[in-house]
């Protein structure tokens, strides 16, 4: 490419940025890569114009409502969304996203008109973990498996992991069962390991989680506010 293509390419190149607040650290080693990735698959598979996503998403870890109105005011000239990750019950979901991100949403858009869909719900059923054990062959990749083993019985079903009443337990006694479940033994615990598990994970199993398509869905309206989608015909 010569040099004034480049240049060219570079002025109708569209620079995205990404801001993540998110509950705790665990959830700070998970979801960031979550977030890159499914925005990344999307504007690669739907952008009207190129797109270069910046893959470090920006942290924010201020849990008030009304701090983080002031940071998306602040901070809405240099990123473009704003992903608030919260965990709720199934049958809160409705009620925990009115709350936070409504408040956050109608905070924001009062004090600097910032457009609602740039601030993007992220609520996984139950716990993060839950979202995890969608995915137990890539869970048992990053502790050195090839998938995960035939000799240990999963005791959920990956494809319905919202449902399972504690996912970080289970998660913890999975990773147990790969190594022997022996009691005494040391077992690494999967925390430490949770942007490993993030990078490893299919998204494609991910889907089939109603929490996620409907982060999903969100992030779209997010891109479409950008005007960075293609309009559908």
């Amino acid at each position: 490419m010569g040099t004034s293509a480049a240049y060219d390419l570079a002025r109708r190149m569209t620079w995205l940025v990404v801001g993540l607040f998110s509950e705790g650290p665990t959830d700070r080693r998970f979801l960031p890569r979550i977030v890159y990735r499914t925005l990344l698959g999307i504007v690669q598979a739907e952008a009207a114009r190129a797109v270069e996503l910046q893959e470090d998403i920006v942290a924010y870890i201020e849990k008030p409502n009304a701090e983080r109105a002031e940071l998306v005011c602040r901070d809405r000239e240099n990123v473009d969304l704003f992903v608030i990750h919260a965990d709720a019950s199934r049958s809160l979901v409705d009620q925990i996203e009115a709350r936070l991100i409504g408040q956050v949403r109608a905070s924001a858009r009062a004090a600097c008109a910032m457009t609602e869909a740039r601030i993007v719900p992220l609520i996984p059923v139950r716990e993060t973990e839950a979202w995890m054990l969608a995915d137990p062959d890539a869970v048992a990749r990053v502790f050195g498996f090839s998938a995960w083993p035939e000799r240990v019985a999963v005791s959920w079903y990956p494809e319905r992991a919202e449902t399972v009443e504690d996912p970080k337990r289970t998660l913890t006694e999975a990773v147990r069962g790969l190594f022997g479940g022996r009691k005494g033994r040391r077992v690494p615990g999967p925390e430490g390991l949770f942007d490993q598990i993030a990078e490893e994970i299919d998204l494609r199993r991910l889907a089939r989680l109603p929490s996620y398509q409907r982060f999903e869905a969100d992030l779209r309206s997010g891109l479409g506010a950008l005007g960075i989608l293609r309009r559908a015909p």
